[in-house]
């Protein structure tokens, strides 16, 4: 089931006109959630409406693969929190906010894993941001966490809370809490993609209507 929290106009307003292109021309899309929520799932939706994906972790992995570190759960989660705390609360939203400007060619983006407020409003930078937040119980996210079967998945349920309050160290609750849309995981697989590619189309076609 998919919750609207606010809409974009009533979260957003309008946007002045004399604000670049850019501004005019991209929508971004930002997921937040507790990790095993759902937000590979949406951004796997997500690509294949168009939308280009950037997920803010693969910013992370790069650096561990720079400091030639295994990509594990600990590993990952310390290097997060070192450059959070040598470049402040975007210091990781700066490094995705560089590969969209770089990169991107869409004026449809994703970027999954925004994880506090600071880091959603760096995103606004580059066009209409919306801020999306995925919910699913724990034990359902450890089950799908433990069934992905990636070097960062939990082996216990002990490190799966260790991760939860980590996430939550860093400020997750608030971007969760005030997100513009809001969708519930607590059906199956196809039952999270369906609401997730309503949701999407329902923020295109609003984009697309605002800007003709």
């Amino acid at each position: 089931m998919t919750v609207a929290a606010t809409t974009v106009d009533q979260k957003q307003g309008t946007v002045d006109a004399a604000l670049p292109e850019t501004k005019q021309s991209r929508l971004v899309v930002c997921i937040t959630g507790m990790p095993g929520a759902g937000k590979s799932t949406a951004s796997e939706v997500s690509a294949s409406m168009g939308f280009e994906v950037f997920r803010m972790g693969d910013d992370v992995r790069m650096e561990a693969e720079r400091r030639k570190l295994i990509p594990s759960d600990e590993n990952l989660g310390l290097i997060m929190l070192q450059l959070r705390q040598a470049g402040g609360p975007v210091a990781i939203a700066n490094l995705s906010r560089r590969r969209i400007e770089k990169d991107s060619k869409s004026s449809f983006v994703l970027v999954d894993g925004i994880r506090n407020m600071n880091e959603f409003l760096e995103f606004k930078k580059l066009g209409r941001a919306v801020l999306v937040s995925v919910h699913a119980s724990p034990e359902r996210r450890y089950k799908f966490l433990q069934g992905r079967g990636r070097s960062d998945s939990p082996s216990t349920f002990q490190s799966f809370e260790s991760r939860d309050r980590r996430e939550l160290s860093v400020g997750i609750g608030e971007p969760i809490a005030l997100a513009d849309e809001v969708i519930i995981n607590n059906g199956s697989v196809e039952d999270l993609k369906k609401d997730v590619s309503a949701l999407l189309r329902s923020l295109k076609q609003k984009f697309s209507s605002d800007w003709k």
